[in-house]
């Protein structure tokens, strides 16, 4: 391949890589934990008081559309676990609501104070860490989606005249610049397909508003709401019905079984109530097959008879397309094969965060070898490079320190009458500019070992709360807590000594004081 044309990719992905990396590492990180969402979620709130009623859906359902004098538009009726009794989720005028049966039978009802931190997470991922709303953000995530599959394809054309030479080639000598360049190729090639599909599937759920806004225009005569609403209007209907006729809850799901042998219910959404052509939307998961949304598939029925209404969206091998496209969804989610595929989605999000982390250190310490400072004092270096040099160690070690705070306050807050939500965001975003700004303030080589050792220390605050509750008044019964555990503090556990080890070796390294970014980022802080 002529050397020139290497060297015009390597500029582009040069810079396609500098623009997205901050953000994608955000999301990469973040989306690792979120593969572990339920387990976060039951972490955080395994000391929560949760209505201790009874298990029985069939009577629960019963009694709370039989009390309802006027009947709320949608109900969502969780199903009983072995840690939690059946319970359903409504709104009304005095805002969301809880209902479930006590320890006597009847109907209880109590405001719904639930939050989910594993959505927070799941958010942060979602946002790439922005503090803007979800719709403001993921625009920009879809830009940087695309930003980051040039990077890709670019990445692969400079690598591809050394491929078969360096391919699984890491040289670990006293030229760690060297190593970084062959641990981020390394990374890169052996995890690409993992990441084309990333990069593709984020775009399209980022940017999928203005593809339909476009197909409306361009493509179909009437709009795709018409076409839509054809679509629609080819399904089966729900024929009105009362609650009286409805079935229960038991049998429906034993209608959906009989439809997937495989499904496990989770729960269940009444829609349409209080229009009288109700439907029952059952969730549930199949870990043998691709799923259209990030965890469960969903099979709609008619809840007077039953009758299967749209099975669009359930799992299994409906029609070809579909099963393409929830392909798609369940290979960005992980929401397949089970454990082992979330477990391999959580270190994939890892090393990709990884990748980002370095490609901006290997930018760095090349803009300096150039111009002959690698060694110069850091107020003398360019400002792009000290720029950039902070941006990366104050907010990618600040979203990790971040994330684990965040988790941390709302489990200790938990009953200090703060809403959670104001908890989780609070904490992580206090963090995450704290670490920036302080990044900013010391440059990047004086806080790279500070930032660590910090970054591991509030990954490490998660096993350490969890030891402390188990000595505590609120410690959760064994088996409650026994998934969360192994996955939420285990993985804290193990990333937290590899903070710490890296903040070691950065404050070990002979000449700690020389400010010089080259010097700290790679033979102090690696």
């Amino acid at each position: 391949m002529n050397a020139g044309v290497v060297r015009k990719y390597l500029v582009v992905h040069t810079w396609t890589g500098i623009l997205s990396s901050i953000l994608l590492f955000v999301a990469f990180y973040a989306g690792a934990l979120s593969m572990f969402e339920p387990e976060i979620s039951q972490w955080v709130n395994v000391t929560a008081q949760s209505p201790s009623g009874k298990p029985d859906i069939d009577a629960l359902a019963q009694a709370f559309f039989e009390d309802a004098a006027k009947p709320p538009k949608a109900a969502e009726m969780t199903l009983p676990t072995p840690f939690d009794s059946a319970v359903i989720r409504f709104k009304n005028a005095q805002g969301n609501q809880i209902a479930y049966l006590d320890e006597a039978g009847k109907l209880a009802q109590e405001p719904d104070m639930g939050f989910s931190t594993g959505d927070f997470v799941d958010y942060v991922h979602r946002k790439g860490g922005l503090p803007l709303s979800l719709e403001m953000a993921e625009p920009i995530i879809g830009i940087v989606a695309l930003l980051y599959g040039i990077a890709l394809v670019s990445g692969v054309i400079v690598l591809l005249p050394s491929l078969v030479k360096d391919l699984f080639y890491v040289r670990i000598s006293r030229n760690l610049k060297r190593m970084w360049l062959d641990l981020h190729n390394v990374v890169g090639i052996t995890s690409l397909p993992f990441h084309v599909v990333m990069a593709i599937s984020a775009a399209v759920f980022c940017l999928h508003d203005y593809v339909y806004d476009a197909q409306s225009a361009a493509i179909y005569p009437q709009g795709i709401d018409g076409v839509l609403a054809e679509v629609r209007a080819e399904m089966p209907q729900a024929l009105p019905s009362t609650q009286k006729d409805w079935l229960p809850p038991t049998q429906l799901i034993a209608r959906a079984q009989a439809h997937a042998p495989g499904f496990m219910p989770t729960f269940m959404r009444y829609r349409d109530v209080a229009d009288g052509a109700a439907t029952v939307q059952l969730a549930g998961t199949d870990d043998a097959y691709f799923a259209r949304s990030s965890r469960v598939g969903y099979l709609t029925l008619e809840p007077a008879t039953g009758r299967i209404l749209d099975a669009t969206y359930m799992l299994g091998p409906e029609s070809t397309w579909g099963s393409v496209l929830a392909s798609f969804f369940s290979l960005h989610f992980g929401s397949y094969g089970g454990v082992p595929v979330r477990i391999l989605y959580a270190l994939l999000g890892v090393m990709g965060a990884f990748l980002f982390y370095s490609g901006n250190l290997l930018w760095i310490a090349s803009r300096l070898k150039k111009s002959g400072q690698a060694t110069a004092p850091f107020s003398e270096q360019p400002r792009n490079v000290r720029w950039l040099g902070a941006l990366t160690i104050g907010a990618c070690l600040g979203c990790v320190a971040g994330l684990s705070a965040a988790l941390v306050a709302v489990r200790w807050l938990a009953s200090s009458g703060i809403a959670p939500e104001s908890i989780a965001y609070g904490a992580y975003y206090a963090v995450f500019f704290a670490c920036l700004v302080f990044a900013f303030v010391r440059g990047a080589s004086r806080v790279s070992a500070p930032l660590l050792a910090f970054a591991g220390l509030c990954t490490l605050s998660i096993p350490l709360t969890s030891l402390l509750a188990l000595f505590s008044s609120l410690a959760p019964t064994t088996g409650q807590y026994l998934s969360a555990m192994i996955f939420i503090d285990g993985f804290s556990l193990v990333g937290a000594m590899l903070m710490f080890y890296l903040a070691w070796r950065t404050r070990s390294r002979p000449g700690r004081t020389n400010s010089g970014i080259f010097a700290s980022l790679f033979h102090r802080s690696i």
